[in-house]
């Protein structure tokens, strides 16, 4: 038979059959091989080492099980290390319009963390009434920048349930995980997309042996023939596995504008620098410009360590 796996706790994988049953199984011992790693030794203590079950099942994953067993994964196209999830379609990236401000340096973050992965970006920006009529439309004039790179944009009052229908359209047929930025509201956000998601969770919980529910590890559930990702999120926002020659490759809108050096970093006053001469002719976000800055000293502080 083949199966998603929707949950992992304790070692028992909850695993959704063709058929719609959930089955509880274990990995079969080859898929159960550990190994400890350090995604990116320049920027991670040696007390960040954690372990990383290598070749064994993810939740999201597409697997072949038997009564008692899961006996194979079938290949991804995906994978997140946190939170732990394969075959990922996209991500909500949650940011609130006031309370907290809007971060352009943590959206573009994340967008550089998602896109190194190869999954789709949908930014949601929530508490839309907390703003006046002039200053939403001063951030929309902004995040315009952003839909013209191809990402879609919605704009929300979750309580009000003022934009959930197209985010909700959005998500048929789709994996998708919510992240983004702290306190803009991803709960609230979730119970309006999915009004019975508190009784489900404690439905899991109970099931489980949990008690009352906590996001500690990452759950699937049904939603419009996708499913919706009740992870832990982005525990810590590295940029991992990238070195500050490849950090613009993950800014795609840079890549319109050529350098006479081909190991140009675009810095401030760079000489020959399209990029840099494009922010110069506004043509580039100023903002966009200044994240990448802001993420290339990291990493060159990073490599000096």
């Amino acid at each position: 038979m083949q199966g998603r796996i929707i949950n992992l706790n304790g070692g028992v994988y909850q695993v959704k059959v063709d058929t719609g049953e959930i089955k509880s199984l274990r990995a079969r011992g080859k898929l159960r091989f550990v190994e400890t790693l350090q995604v990116n030794p320049n920027s991670l203590s040696k007390k960040e080492e954690y372990q990383i079950i290598k070749n064994s099942p993810k939740v999201g994953d597409l697997v072949l099980v038997d009564e008692e067993f899961i006996l194979s994964i079938l290949e991804r196209k995906n994978e997140l290390v946190r939170p732990d999830i394969a075959n990922v379609d996209q991500i909500l990236l949650v940011f609130a319009a006031k309370e907290p401000d809007f971060s352009f340096y943590l959206l573009d973050l994340f967008l550089v963390n998602i896109l190194k992965n190869r999954i789709q970006p949908i930014i949601v920006v929530t508490k839309i009434d907390k703003l006046t009529t002039r200053e939403l439309e001063e951030l929309k004039a902004k995040l315009t920048y952003y839909e013209a790179l191809g990402y879609k944009v919605f704009y929300v009052n979750s309580k009000l349930k003022i934009g959930i229908e197209e985010v909700a359209h959005c998500l048929q047929g789709k994996i998708t995980v919510l992240s983004g930025q702290t306190g803009a509201g991803k709960s609230t956000l979730i119970n309006a997309l999915f009004p019975d998601f508190s009784l489900k969770t404690q439905e899991i919980s109970q099931a489980l042996g949990r008690g009352k529910h906590t996001t500690r590890q990452t759950t699937l559930y049904s939603y419009h023939g996708g499913y919706i990702g009740d992870t832990p999120g982005f525990s810590k926002l590295d940029i991992l596995g990238i070195n500050k020659k490849e950090l613009s490759l993950w800014f795609e809108d840079f890549h319109s504008y050529s350098c006479q050096f081909k190991d140009c970093l675009h810095q401030r006053n760079a000489k020959n620098c399209g990029v840099y001469q494009a922010v110069l002719d506004h043509k580039l976000l100023s903002s966009r410009y200044d994240s990448y800055l802001k993420m290339l000293d990291q990493l060159m502080k990073e490599e000096k360590r």
